[in-house]
Order: structure tokens, then sequence, then C-alpha cells
């Protein structure tokens, strides 16, 4: 619950996936683990719509910030 006021309080989509992913860092205590969450139940427990998600996690993606594939994230930074 505590993880989760952490993400709402966050203003942008970006700060909000960083934020859940630090959290999955520090639970699982590594730069690489898998959601537990579809992107959709990803999207609702971030507050934000799907699409909007998903082009945000391109992003990190094309700037370097994460890996992906399928559902296995990697922290670049």
């Amino acid at each position: 619950m505590n993880n989760r006021i952490d993400v709402l309080t966050k203003k942008t989509i970006r700060e909000k996936l960083l934020e859940y992913f630090r959290a999955e860092e520090k639970e699982n205590l590594s730069k690489v683990f898998y959601l537990k969450l579809n992107y959709t139940e990803l999207a609702d427990y971030l507050g934000v719509d799907r699409s909007a998600l998903m082009r945000e996690l391109k992003n990190l993606k094309n700037e370097g910030f994460i890996e992906t594939k399928q559902k296995r994230i990697k922290l670049n930074f």
C-alpha cells in the first residue's frame, strides 16, 4: 500500500513508472525482474491510460533507461 501511495504522488507517467520500477528493484534485490501485472493492470495500478503507459515504456526503452523482453524488465539506471 505504501508503495502505491509513493507511485500515485508522482505527476508524470515516467515518474510513476520509474518509482514502480525502483520498488520492484528493492523487492527483488535485482535490476532484472518480471512484471507481476499485465499492462492493463499496471496502467490501472499507476492510474494512467494503457496507451500512454505503452508509449512511455517505449520512450524509456528507446532512451536506454530500460530493456524489455515480454514481461522481463532490466533497469539501466
